[in-house]
């Protein structure tokens, strides 16, 4: 009997989709374990972006339930080798829920690849994150930010410490009159380059000419020329350095996706050389993730109810079966259900 893919639900409908478009990329099913040494975790909290980890003891061995991928498969993966190792996965990992803010067991699916990152590559890879937006079925926007760029030009400014942390803020909240106030008249032309990011339009072509006329002194025209390529990928792309990019890890293009009616990003990732360099591997890195099971609860279309429910007894038990077999064979969802007897619930 073929399996209704139509009855499925959400989730699974497009996690089989994500998957068939990630393989006819060419790229393969990476399976981990499901945990991890809380070190990993605990080594690197910044880059869990506040989703905390459910820790447990085993033996004396703290382990995590892994709340996010991406560092397991850092560690794992070999990055030696020469081209690049392109995985994709489908996997369940243990965080805070971005609207409840309890931990939860939650479906993520996403592309990782290590080593060997170039033009193409990037491309490529946000191709692919417009096609895994595209395929939860609503409206979507991809904002796209550039962490080389800003860390040049924070460099540039001379904002380091506690000043880099604040003029970050503001890039974040899109505040340039409390940047303006935190560099005063010391401000420099770095100092107003990152005015610039701050109040940048969101339209790709309008927000390239404007960082062109300031990229050649500014030693970002590499840099600049890699966000170009990226944001031409497709539509529904916008530029927007305030979705960030934590520093210690992200070197490159960062990447945010919102799809309509869900109040925080349904997907993030972006190019991780640091990350990778924080494991002692000296290659580069880009990657995405999907959170998928999140995502699908809000509005899941299929229902657990069957098409028909059969009630029998051991009169008509034969005839039942008889009858579930052929409306299965038709393609309906049956449930054999036996009849209660007197004073049974």
């Amino acid at each position: 009997m073929e399996i209704d893919i139509g009855k499925l639900k959400r989730e699974e409908r497009t996690a089989l989709s994500l998957k068939a478009l990630y393989r006819s990329y060419g790229y393969r099913e990476y399976k981990l374990s499901g945990f991890d040494d809380y070190s990993l975790y605990a080594e690197n909290k910044s880059f869990l972006d506040g989703r905390g980890v459910l820790t447990l003891n085993l033996g004396g061995r703290l382990i995590a339930l892994r709340p996010d991928v991406t560092l397991s498969v850092v560690k794992s993966v070999d990055a030696g080798k020469c081209g690049a190792e392109k995985l994709f996965y489908d996997e369940r990992v243990y965080r805070k829920s971005a609207s409840g803010g309890e931990f939860t067991e939650l479906r993520q699916i996403g592309v990782e690849v290590v080593g060997g990152v170039d033009r193409v590559t990037e491309i490529e890879v946000c191709e692919l994150i417009l096609s895994t937006l595209g395929a939860v079925g609503r409206d979507y926007v991809l904002d796209v930010s550039h962490a080389g760029i800003v860390e040049k030009i924070c460099d540039g400014a001379r904002l380091f410490g506690r000043a880099r942390e604040l003029a970050v803020d503001c890039l974040k909240r899109k505040s340039l009159h409390e940047f303006n106030k935190l560099v005063g008249d010391g401000g420099n032309e770095y100092a107003r380059a990152f005015g610039k990011l701050i109040a940048l339009p969101s339209a790709p072509s309008a927000a390239v000419e404007r960082l062109r006329e300031v990229a050649c002194g500014l030693g970002i025209s590499a840099e600049l020329d890699e966000l170009e390529r990226v944001v031409a990928c497709g539509d529904g792309i916008r530029v927007d350095f305030s979705i960030g990019g934590d520093a210690d890890y992200y070197n490159g293009v960062v990447f945010k996706g919102y799809v309509d009616g869900v109040p925080y990003a349904a997907l993030s990732g972006g190019r991780y050389d640091k990350l990778l360099n924080r494991f002692g591997k000296n290659a580069s890195a880009i990657g995405f993730a999907l959170y998928l099971g999140e995502l699908c609860a809000i509005d899941d279309d299929a229902t657990d109810a069957p098409d028909e429910t059969i009630v029998y007894d051991d009169g008509n038990a034969a005839d039942a079966l008889a009858r579930a077999r052929r409306l299965r064979a038709s393609g309906r969802s049956v449930l054999l259900r036996r009849a209660c007897e007197k004073g049974e619930l």
